[in-house]
């Protein structure tokens, strides 16, 4: 079940090459908490922490865990790391890492960016190999930062590659409208989006707020025949 949290809440987010300017100068370390829902009932609950180093360093976190009641049926964790550095061409990750336990399908995943070659050392289950992948490419957690930066400086359709899974995909997001939502963290302005990555088989929206830098406050996944999972902003600092 948290299998499927972590990309309602973590998937919401993208990062644009070209865009450091902004990204230095406006995004500031913060802590975000959300409730995660399936059709009624509450199942989880996630946070995301940006910790920005002193000397261009960054380090971003998230983990999710189920609620004492969903934990009866299922005890998933998921934790995922992604940490770099703050360069003129851009945010560019050095580390991921992913780790999800607690469930029969255990996993754990290391990726290595070495810029200087342009690939990417994936290290998964025990098996090793390196993939090739151009400049501006980005670890799944890491396009989480930037999709604040696009909509702030006013992007509306826009794209770019992540390593994942051994393979490079296309994330690409659009703007479809502006609404005022009332959450349980407050009454936000958001502008609306719809994310898809490649020839995904779900939905996924996200309503980001300008006044905390665009971060989403509103997450909602659909899968194909599957009730919706949706992400709902609890308190943020």
């Amino acid at each position: 079940m948290l299998n499927k949290l972590l990309p309602v809440t973590l998937l919401a987010i993208a990062v644009l090459t070209g865009r450091q300017d902004l990204f230095a100068a406006g995004l500031p370390d913060f802590t975000a908490t959300y409730s995660v829902e399936r059709g009624v009932l509450t199942i989880g609950s996630a946070r995301l922490a940006l910790t920005r180093e002193p000397g261009g360093g960054y380090h971003y976190e998230s983990h999710s865990w189920p609620t004492r009641l969903a934990s009866l049926f299922n005890k998933v964790k998921l934790h995922e790391t992604s940490s770099g550095r703050i360069t003129v061409d851009g945010l560019r990750p050095e580390q991921y890492h992913y780790l999800r336990t607690g469930g029969s399908r255990e996993r754990v995943a290391h990726l290595t960016f070495d810029w200087q070659a342009g690939m990417v050392v994936n290290n998964v289950a025990g098996s090793r190999w390196k993939m090739v992948v151009p400049a501006g490419t980005h670890d799944k957690l890491s396009t989480q930062l930037g999709m604040m930066s696009a909509l702030a400086l006013g992007e509306t359709d826009f794209s770019f590659d992540v390593a994942d899974g051994g393979t490079l995909k296309q994330f690409r997001y659009r703007v479809l409208g502006r609404k005022v939502l009332e959450l349980p963290a407050g009454t936000f302005r958001t502008v609306k989006i719809t994310m898809s990555s490649g020839k995904g088989r779900h939905k996924t929206l996200a309503w980001c707020a300008p006044d905390l830098n665009y971060l989403p406050v509103k997450i909602v996944r659909q899968e194909q025949g599957e009730a919706a999972y949706s992400s709902y902003l609890e308190s943020f600092s």
